[in-house]
Order: C-alpha cells, then structure tokens, then sequence
C-alpha cells in the first residue's frame, strides 16, 4: 500500500498562506471610516429624500430649501407610489451636526414627522436617507418626541449629536422573524 508524501507540502502550504494573510492588515483587522482623513474631507453630503406625489411640481422648492441652507448639499427627490412614505430618517455618521438638524426639520416640514431612526451602522458615511424604503424596517427603530427634541439640540457638537443619534437608534428588542414577536435585549448591548 502507497503512502501520500503530499501532506507535508499541503500543510506548509496551509501555513504559509494563513501566515501571510494575518500580516496584511487590510484582511487581519477591520478598519473604520475616518470621516476626518484628508481624502475624506471633500465628499459632500447627499439627501436623499423621499415625498409624496402631492409634492411633485414643486421640486425645486424641496431642493432649496436644502441648498439655500447648506450649498454643499446634493439633493435627490423620489416619489413614494402610494399615499405618504415612512417617517423615518437615517444620518450618515460623517454628515454633520447642522447638516442632520437641517434634514430632520425638512423631513418632518415635507413628510409631516420623523418617528423612526435607521441604524447609523447601515447608512453610508455621508448620506442622509428621508422617508426611505431600501433599508430593512427592523433597521428602523421608533423615536419619542422628546428623543427627537434631544436629537435637535442646536448647542450638541458634530460628535455629542451623533453619540445621542447611536444611542437613540439602538434597537432595544431582537425582533423575531417572520412575525413571530420580539425579545427584550438586555441593556448593556
């Protein structure tokens, strides 16, 4: 009976390669966004807002009242097929302080309210999402009023608003599958 000689070469193979790859640290530690890195610095930040048909011949209306405040903003209108769209909105964590006050105050003038924020963890890094449809609705975690009054507190810095933001929009549940109802998370999550 013959003996396979390959395992040695197979294994220092396996080695080597599990070797080289912890030395690359792109794929051995996740790297973070950092919203203040020199090629980071310039992006601008996008709205992207969704309305109600009621609003489509005044579009332009809409963008300004973005642009007029901020012109380094770039806004994009969709329109919601049916009546209105969720009141929800989602930040971006390198949108800043003034730029999320500005879109929560349009969002709730254009869609009525704001009662759901989505996970920052989801959102891209410099995009505001109004009213949106693309992300899951376990993302969306409700909002109190109070929360929301909190969360547009003019003196909160770019850093304490989005500290406050990821803590409001923690999900406070494990939502169960296909409606099958929620568990309590504990808070230390």
């Amino acid at each position: 009976m013959k003996t396979c000689h390959l395992y040695p070469i197979f294994g220092g193979i396996l080695i080597s390669t599990i070797l080289c790859l912890t030395r690359i640290p792109s794929l051995a530690a996740e790297r973070t966004y950092d919203c203040a890195a020199q090629e980071n610095l310039d992006k601008p930040t996008t709205v992207e807002i969704l309305l109600a048909k009621k609003w489509k011949d005044r579009t332009e209306e809409v963008k300004q009242s973005f642009t007029a405040a901020d012109g380094s903003l770039k806004v994009r209108i969709k329109f919601f097929p049916f009546l209105d769209p969720p009141a929800n909105i989602g930040i971006g964590q390198c949108v800043s302080a003034e730029q999320a006050r500005l879109a929560i105050r349009e969002a709730i003038r254009y869609n009525g309210k704001v009662d759901r924020l989505i996970i920052q963890d989801i959102m891209p890094h410099h995009w505001i999402k109004i009213g949106t449809t693309d992300t899951s609705e376990l993302t969306w975690i409700p909002i109190k009023p109070e929360e929301l009054a909190r969360l547009t507190d003019p003196s909160l810095t770019t850093e304490q608003f989005h500290d406050l933001y990821r803590q409001l929009a923690r999900q406070k549940e494990k939502k169960l599958p296909f409606g099958m109802g929620s568990e309590q998370r504990p808070e230390n999550h």
